[in-house]
């Protein structure tokens, strides 16, 4: 179905975006794509909240589907500038779907995070309530409300997968617990850790991948009323034991080094339900922590930027 496809892809040049972006293009996808920085003729380098130079980038590449990735993605920067991330996360993807509506897109997904919980009780399920605190998680609650009120009230073939925390190959961004831990047990570092006792689950880049082409390939008259679609594992992991699993793949011998500063309304446990997905999908998991982990470190040891 992914052949000559017009598929666009926001924060394409992202870890995700690059990685969603191969792939369709190895499926025959004719793949574009919307940057903060760009370096290619279908790549275009715009601000997500510029509704003007959106829309004429999806007209005259006539685009069929879009995956909209761009936006604010870490906490601490909703920390630091609550203001930048609620406009970048709302009015981008309130431009998303509104493009999508006018141009009558065959398919958006409009990527949402497992944070927006907050402190229900895990496993996390699609019906429960949002319960955010924070900037970041709050911004993205606002545009999953907003992406449903234009699926119910427009029709639009609008899909919102919640992601757990999703690491792999490729990852620059060092401020994140997987990449800062490997780059300083690669340096002969104590690994620095917040929170140790917090519990994650961990998804590898590869099986976030499949779950954002099994969305692609939903039959939308198939689909149910919420719209939300659960994406994690069965991997629930300690930071404090994270940190020495990756210690201890890299054969080195180093100890832990505990940061004293802790993250305001950090919620201790985090981790959803997705039989969901597997139901309605057939999707689930393919790769354990410990492959992804052994996968991820060599990529980073190997200083690799492909």
């Amino acid at each position: 179905m992914f052949k000559d496809k017009r598929i666009l892809i926001t924060g394409i040049t992202g870890f995700i975006g690059q990685h969603v972006a191969a792939k369709l293009r190895d499926l025959g996808a004719d793949v574009y794509g919307v940057s903060s920085s760009s370096g290619s003729a279908k790549i275009l380098e715009a601000d997500i909240t510029h509704y003007t130079n959106l829309e004429a980038f999806f007209q005259q590449k006539k685009i069929e589907m879009c995956i909209h990735l761009a936006g604010v993605a870490l906490v601490e920067e909703g920390q630091k500038d609550p203001y930048h991330t609620f406009k970048s996360n709302i009015v981008g993807t309130l431009n998303i779907l509104e493009i999508a509506r006018t141009l009558n897109l065959e398919k958006v997904i409009i990527t949402s995070t497992s944070h927006v919980y907050g402190d229900n009780d895990p496993p996390y399920k699609e019906e429960y309530s949002p319960r955010p605190s924070r900037p970041y998680e709050t911004s993205k609650t606002c545009t999953d409300l907003i992406a449903q009120s234009y699926a119910d009230t427009f029709h639009l073939p609008v899909l919102i997968p919640r992601f757990v925390n999703i690491y792999g190959p490729g990852d620059k961004n060092m401020s994140r617990l997987i990449p800062h831990t490997m780059q300083r047990v690669i340096a002969d570092e104590p690994p620095e850790i917040w929170g140790g006792n917090s519990e994650r689950s961990y998804l590898y880049i590869n099986d976030a991948v499949d779950a954002y082409i099994q969305l692609l390939q939903l039959n939308m008259k198939e689909i149910e009323k919420n719209r939300i679609y659960n994406f994690g594992s069965d991997d629930l992991i300690s930071v404090n034991d994270l940190t020495k699993k990756i210690i201890e793949l890299s054969g080195k011998d180093l100890q832990i080094a505990k940061n004293t500063v802790q993250r305001e309304q950090e919620v201790s446990k985090q981790y959803v339900s997705w039989s969901k997905a597997k139901r309605v999908l057939g999707w689930q998991p393919q790769v354990s922590l410990e492959e992804g982990l052994q996968k991820t470190l060599e990529w980073y040891k190997k200083g690799s930027h492909d």
